[in-house]
């Protein structure tokens, strides 16, 4: 197995001590990112002018790893409150129009955030991939048996 690491990129926060991505198999999980400048500079404001730097800089690391926003198919927002879920969405359906092609996201309030950040962004691409305007499968879970070829459980 090859992993394929992403330690810097143009206009990417640096002199972190952790790859801002790693890639494997054709996944690449890119690290967690809050409203920071190229010099990884905390850059504090409002929940939204928070999230689009933050948004920035994991669309900008995924470029640096080879992979595009049309990748991503998984995100995870850390929250240090949990009452900007509602601007969470409102900014989400504003960048992702079209839930058929949005990726999946997993949100909830962290105790603390780097750099008092309100929020945090990771997120996980698939190389190669680009979003599909039909589903490929869809399986109800009352479906899902071992014999069933979507079933992942051992």
């Amino acid at each position: 197995m090859t992993i394929n690491r992403t330690r810097s990129g143009v206009g990417l926060p640096a002199d972190f001590p952790f790859s801002l991505a790693g890639e494997a198999y054709g996944l690449c999980f890119i690290s967690g990112m809050c409203a920071l400048d190229p010099d990884g500079t905390f850059v504090p404001g409002t929940f939204e002018e928070e999230t689009e730097p933050a948004w920035h800089n994991v669309a900008a690391i995924a470029e640096a790893s080879g992979c595009s926003i049309d990748d991503i198919v998984y995100v995870q927002c850390l929250l240090s409150d949990i009452d900007n879920y509602g601007d969470l969405n409102a900014w989400w359906r504003r960048h992702f129009p079209d839930i058929s092609t949005a990726p999946a996201r997993f949100t909830f309030q962290a105790g603390a955030l780097p750099f008092g950040a309100k929020i945090e962004i990771q997120a996980i691409a698939a190389r190669g991939n680009r979003v599909r305007r039909t589903p490929v499968m869809r399986v109800e879970a009352t479906q899902l048996t071992r014999s069933h070829p979507a079933f992942c459980g051992t």
